[in-house]
């Protein structure tokens, strides 16, 4: 496992945030560990955002007294709360440490992240304070998209479980890892194995199959102008079957990396359809306690599998989701045949 890991979790005052900071405690801490807690108060909406290289608590130039004295009290409220945090930490025996911040949440984690060189960051999904006032809707796109370091979104649970991720310490979590071709997937299956799952979890390697003799569509002349006509297709039902063995046969490789690289006990699961709602409906059937997906780097997600499927899943996942970036150099590095073992891990494993 990884460990000397910089952690950051972005905390307000809702419930879902205080789920998503003990969740943190128990899933994702590991010894050595140093976890910082990041509180932005949010300034009145007309004031500009501060700027990262500014002190981390300067007064806003408010048009009023009312204004300040809000703005002074988000400020004591959420020093309170990191605090509350903090003391949590150190019953736990955690390395810690607070940060309270003013401006745009959006940008402030982001560029917290990247500042401090965050391993990870943590987010809760839904909340009622700050987070779902800003960070959530199309801000938590924007943290997803530009974050380099890999990003867990928190969901409380809506629906009873048969044991709460809260209280499984040493239990065994259901972990799903979604996977497809690519090296993005790749490398965040490995991250996961690593810096995620333990040897008591169940580990279900996760791919969704396309069946290749789906009716193909175009828009074309028609009997009555334009229309969408559908196309004829050379494949046939044998490469069809084909093609899913080959789905098949890509879960087996990934259960076979892990068994040679760790002792984590893994199962692979191949189902058909459409990818968003396959996945969704797998992690519900499976009561997940928690999904891993890969992503490209800080930008536009991949728009294949990896980038659809982790912006519809960041809205939609059921359980708490870990989307896993790969840097740009280092994809860049794989495709250039620089780092040959990754491109060999790739290949041989996958």
């Amino acid at each position: 496992m990884a460990t000397n890991r910089k952690l950051m979790v972005a905390v307000d005052d809702s419930e879902t945030s205080a789920y998503a900071f003990t969740w943190t405690l128990y899933n994702l801490i590991q010894q050595n560990d140093h976890l910082v807690i990041l509180s932005v108060a949010l300034p009145p909406s007309e004031l500009p955002n501060p700027d990262l290289a500014s002190d981390y608590i300067v007064p806003p130039l408010a048009s009023s007294g009312i204004e300040l004295e809000a703005a002074e009290n988000r400020v004591t409220e959420s020093t309170a709360l990191v605090n509350k945090y903090l003391q949590q930490c150190a019953q736990n025996n955690i390395s810690c440490e607070g940060k309270v911040v003013k401006g745009d949440p959006r940008s402030w984690i982001v560029e917290e992240a990247d500042r401090i060189s965050a391993d990870m960051v943590v987010v809760g999904s839904h909340a009622y304070g700050l987070l779902k006032r800003t960070l959530f809707g199309s801000s938590s796109d924007y943290v997803l998209h530009n974050t380099i370091c890999p990003v867990a979104i928190i969901r409380q649970p809506e629906l009873p479980r048969t044991h709460d991720s809260l209280t499984s310490a040493g239990l065994s979590r259901k972990i799903v890892i979604a996977v497809d071709r690519s090296v993005q997937a790749f490398h965040a299956f490995k991250w996961a194995l690593h810096n995620f799952c333990r040897e008591s979890d169940k580990v279900i390697v996760y791919h969704v199959h396309h069946p290749t003799t789906l009716p193909v569509t175009a828009v074309g002349t028609g009997e009555f102008g334009m229309e969408e006509v559908y196309l004829p297709t050379d494949l046939t039902e044998k490469d069809d079957v084909k093609a899913l063995n080959d789905s098949e046969h890509l879960v087996e490789q990934y259960m076979q990396y892990a068994s040679k690289e760790t002792k984590i006990p893994c199962e692979g699961m191949v189902v058909t359809g459409p990818t968003e709602q396959k996945v969704c409906e797998g992690l519900q059937a499976l009561q997940a306690d928690a999904v891993v997906i890969g992503s490209h780097g800080r930008g536009t997600l991949a728009r294949t599998f990896l980038g659809s499927v982790s912006d519809y899943l960041s809205h939609h996942s059921p359980c708490p989701l870990i989307v896993v970036k790969m840097q740009q150099q280092k994809q860049e590095d794989v495709e250039n045949g620089i780092e040959e073992n990754i491109e060999d891990a790739h290949q041989h494993a996958i």
